[in-house]
């Protein structure tokens, strides 16, 4: 009986009020077992055929791979910044990443480099009821940890206060910090495809009055030339694409949800 009525609402028109009941009346032969989620609601907008939207959707995927293979290698090394390095006030630990960014950051310390690593207050996407019941360090907590088992003293770690929710907050926040110690140079160290992004941002807002060195870690691999051909290289790449197009038009998107 469901088939057929299901046969017989799709074949005779197929408008969406007659969908709407086709489905009320499977609903009233084999129950409901939805009804404890909610209601669902079915809306069929246009009269476009599934074949034309297949074949519309076909084609964007098809110039899609195109723009793929002429650009693939082009766009993963327009990710990728490496700035020369020179000797500067602080290095600043971009956060996220860890512990490959914090690893990089003590490297770049024992090279002498400069003689402060400084952590921001990222805002942690768990709430801190969360962390304590898992026995977990915040962020924050875990990035020094990384840092002193490094061999950095404490007296050489700097602990920013201001929680920050997004790149764009965090760089504020440390061009904050550099500006009001009177630094004329830091290095801000970060994943290799996170460069173009912090590059990016201190090159609009910040560069002509304080000079920053982006520096990717390497204690995280990233293939430029083969970002496509894996998943989660392809997800932090068209992620990070995303971002500096969110950061040029604005950034009107919060990085989190509020909380209730």
């Amino acid at each position: 009986r469901i088939r057929e009525t299901l046969h017989a609402r799709f074949t005779n028109g197929g408008r969406s009020q007659r969908l709407l009941s086709g489905a009320q009346q499977c609903r009233e032969l084999i129950g409901d077992p939805l009804k404890r989620f909610g209601t669902i609601s079915i809306r069929m907008t246009g009269s476009r055929s599934p074949s034309r939207i297949f074949a519309f959707v076909g084609v964007g995927v098809a110039l899609a791979a195109l723009a793929l293979a002429f650009a693939g290698k082009s766009i993963g090394h327009f990710l990728v910044v490496a700035d020369s390095l020179h000797r500067s006030d602080a290095i600043f630990v971009v956060a996220g990443g860890t512990p490959a960014r914090e690893l990089g950051a003590a490297a770049l310390y024992h090279l002498r480099y400069a003689p402060l690593v400084v952590v921001s207050l990222a805002k942690d996407p768990l709430p801190a009821e969360s962390r304590n019941l898992a026995g977990e360090l915040s962020p924050q907590e875990r990035s020094v940890r990384i840092l002193e088992r490094s061999r950095i003293s404490s007296s050489a770690i700097v602990r920013l206060t201001q929680e920050v929710e997004s790149t764009r907050e965090e760089l504020q926040e440390d061009f904050n910090y550099a500006l009001a110690n009177k630094f004329r140079r830091v290095i801000l160290i970060t994943s290799p495809y996170h460069t173009r992004r912090v590059r990016t941002i201190w090159d609009f807002q910040y560069e002509s009055m304080m000079a920053a060195l982006v520096s990717p870690t390497p204690f995280e691999p990233f293939d430029p030339d083969r970002w496509w051909r894996s998943r989660h290289e392809l997800e932090l790449s068209v992620h990070e694409l995303l971002g500096v197009a969110h950061f040029l038009v604005g950034s009107p998107l919060p990085r989190y949800s509020p909380r209730p």
